[in-house]
């Protein structure tokens, strides 16, 4: 032990203790009888469509641009209108306007589809319309307008920049 050099002390202060950071939750944390279960589902949702089905937003695509939409920060640079159209003409329409203001470099659109309130059977356009722009690639998000713009009859729509 001959040449050992007694390590220095380090200083005490005052301060606390640091926090213990708590542990996070593993999938093995949660075995059956356990009393918990895990359902990551809870936790992230999987879907990110409003409870009515009035806006949509694709994955990545941050809540403020959403709520920019609903505000009307994006102007409206063309319009399409479904009223009295038979519901495959319709869709295809409403396809092939879409392709063009995606070719056309449009930011914003807005699609009137009508409330549904004269049909027999529901809203057949407004769902149409929905279910069409939440599967189009060229979707970034949609919602319903405001009331002074057709209210739930309408939709504004954001579509993908290049």
């Amino acid at each position: 032990m001959a040449g050992v050099v007694p390590l220095k002390k380090t200083p005490i202060t005052d301060s606390k203790a640091p926090r213990r950071a708590d542990r996070k939750p593993v999938p093995g944390d949660f075995q059956e009888g356990s009393g918990t279960s895990f359902c990551p589902s809870a936790r992230y949702p999987v879907s990110i469509d409003s409870p009515d089905n009035s806006s949509h937003r694709k994955d990545g695509i941050q809540k403020r641009t959403l709520q920019k939409l609903k505000r009307g920060r994006f102007p409206i640079e063309a319009e399409l209108d479904l009223h009295h159209m038979k519901m495959d003409t319709a869709r295809l329409v409403l396809r092939d306007f879409i392709a063009g203001a995606i070719s056309g470099s449009l930011v914003s659109v807005r699609v009137i589809h009508g409330k549904g309130r004269r049909s027999k059977h529901g809203p057949k356009l407004k769902n149409m319309t929905r279910e069409v722009l939440r599967d189009h690639p060229g979707v970034v998000a949609y919602t319903a307008c405001k009331p002074t713009n057709g209210g739930d009859g309408a939709v504004d729509v954001l579509l993908k920049t290049s």
